[in-house]
């Protein structure tokens, strides 16, 4: 059986005004009509606004992840015209061959005048239905009804875009059911026909059906039971050979909704007991073995029937078909050689699979049995197209071609060789890192304003650190600042200490070695410059203490003032 084909053409509406939700909705919706088409089916999409383009054009519904893609590039924007959309849409299904022909329409506005009448009064003379599909409360419901009900289709109204998909799908599947026919009949058995499915029926046997699948039988076919109708015949049952099988169709069903009575007939059981036996596999005979075999270019096929009781050789018959690799079928002639063997040969020079059936009849009336030997033989390929060696010469062009290189076996480690591997380049978003860096300085710009830290401060810790981190001990370092500041207080002291006359550093200078000598008799005290017998130490004076009974205002006023008189008694 050949099923009916659709072809169908979406029509949506891409003005200004279906922008946001409503064009994205509507391309899903048209998606998931697409998804419920057969192959076998066609399908476009237009999308118009103030013009009207095709998005899908019209095509076979095989490729749908295609489909989808081109449907998702619908756009929204412009205004509304919708009667050139509608005369695309006739134009190209008026000469598709297709059964059954349907157009979706789908608008939420006002479209601009046109003669929308005329074009589905002729759609509806060439059977083409179209069905609208009104979305929110700006569309022109009353020409979108009127549009369906000249041609036969349906009316839907939508309140907003979430509903369309479901619409859609529902509208889908409607108009694919437009080729089943739901109202009684009977089928009719048609004179002529000798099969063994409905051997031992007559037209008064058959009982009413109440509907089907209109569909259209293949040449080859055998229709024993079928609708006449004025517009041809539509098969009810039918069956064909299928390569070495068999295959039976029954366009109605057996549910209480089409064929009640076909439950209860009496010739129920008889009539599918008949439609297995003859579609089934038929079972092994063990009276008769078949077998094959090739040798010189040529099949050999023997049936033997050494166990075959000898009262029905004589009624033996019988017959062969051979099927070649490429399909094609041809008889297969069984001669008797011996009295229980029959043997055929045919060419066998090309390579492949050869199927070989031998249907076979022997006895009379109830003792009579029939049925088909099934066997087959493989030509494998010259021994020449054998490949014993690898193709250098190919695997280098690959290589070649897909820059890659070719590998040796006795260095696998080149496999991970990193050099030969292509850098790959990935790139990363860095707004995270600059968030970070951004926060970080807010956070010093922060410490900054709120914090109260002079320069001297940061250098002087800064230096510290760097001390602290070089090692150098503040013990040594406090040391070190003590001896520079009593050096330069024992310089200030020379230097405010009275001079002697002239004469006598006229004198010390002429004797520079005049200096007693240390002997290494003297005391340490003597040559350390402290205390000796002509020499007695005298002791320091006591630190001069404040006066009591004085502020600290005056206190400090008398010192400033005695500060003075003591510069002033040096100066010359």
């Amino acid at each position: 059986l050949q099923l009916l084909s659709l072809a169908m053409v979406i029509v949506i509406d891409r003005s200004g005004s279906m922008l946001g939700e409503k064009i994205t909705m509507a391309c899903e919706a048209a998606r998931a009509s697409v998804q419920l088409l057969s192959s076998h089916d066609r399908v476009g999409v237009i999308a118009f606004n103030s013009a009207s383009d095709w998005a899908v054009e019209l095509q076979p519904a095989g490729d749908k992840n295609r489909i989808a893609r081109q449907i998702d590039g619908i756009a929204a924007g412009g205004g509304t015209n919708m009667c050139p959309a509608l005369r695309h849409a006739y134009l190209a299904l008026v000469n598709v061959d297709s059964n059954l022909k349907h157009i979706i329409v789908l608008t939420d506005g006002q479209s601009m005048p046109g003669d929308f009448e005329g074009i589905a009064s002729t759609c509806a003379a060439d059977g083409i239905t179209i069905s609208t599909v009104a979305v929110g409360p700006d569309a022109d419901r009353l020409l979108l009804s009127r549009i369906a009900e000249l041609s036969g289709g349906r009316m839907y109204v939508a309140d907003s875009a979430r509903p369309l998909p479901q619409i859609f799908t529902r509208e889908t599947v409607l108009a694919s059911r437009s080729g089943m026919y739901e109202r009684q009949f009977t089928p009719r058995l048609l004179a002529g026909v000798n099969d063994q499915i409905l051997d031992g029926f007559t037209q008064a046997d058959i009982p009413p059906l109440h509907g089907c699948v209109v569909s259209e039988a293949k040449p080859l076919s055998q229709t024993p039971l079928a609708r006449i109708t004025e517009d041809g015949t539509d098969p009810i049952m039918a069956y064909w050979q299928f390569g070495l099988g068999r295959a039976v169709a029954f366009t109605s069903g057996l549910w209480p909704k089409w064929g009640p009575e076909w439950a209860n007939w009496p010739g129920f059981s008889k009539l599918w007991t008949q439609a297995v036996r003859y579609a089934g596999r038929p079972g092994t005979s063990l009276e008769l073995q078949l077998e094959t075999g090739v040798k010189g270019g040529e099949g050999h096929v023997l049936v033997s029937a050494e166990h075959l009781p000898f009262r029905w050789q004589g009624t033996l018959a019988l017959s062969g078909r051979l099927t070649r690799p490429d399909f094609s079928s041809e008889p297969l002639r069984l001669q008797r050689t011996a009295a229980n063997r029959f043997e055929a040969t045919f060419s066998a020079e090309a390579p492949g699979t050869y199927l070989i059936s031998v249907p076979y009849e022997y006895g009379a009336g109830d003792d009579g049995k029939r049925g088909v030997l099934r066997g087959g033989l493989v030509v494998n390929y010259s021994p020449e197209y054998r490949a014993l060696r690898d193709n250098s010469s190919a695997l280098a062009e690959m290589a070649r071609r897909t820059g890659g290189r070719v590998l040796n076996a006795s260095d696998p480690g080149a496999v991970f060789e990193t050099w030969s591997i292509r850098p790959v380049r990935v790139r990363s978003p860095f707004w995270e890192d600059l968030v970070r860096l951004g926060l970080v300085l807010f956070l010093l710009d922060v410490a900054v304003r709120r914090i109260a830290v002079t320069p001297a401060e940061v250098a002087g810790r800064i230096r510290s650190f760097i001390r602290e981190a070089v090692g150098r001990p503040a013990a040594e370092e406090a040391a070190a600042t003590l001896a520079t500041l009593r050096g330069v207080k024992g310089r200030k002291r020379v230097d405010q200490s009275p001079r002697p006359p002239e004469s006598s550093r006229v004198e010390e200078a002429a004797l520079p070695g005049s200096a007693p000598e240390r002997q290494p008799g003297d005391s340490l005290s003597q040559v350390l410059g402290g205390a000796a017998a002509d020499k007695p130490v005298v002791a320091a004076p006591p630190p001069k203490r404040r006066p009591t009974g004085t502020t600290e205002s005056e206190y400090a006023a008398r010192l400033l003032r005695a500060k003075r008189r003591a510069r002033d008694s040096t100066e010359p």
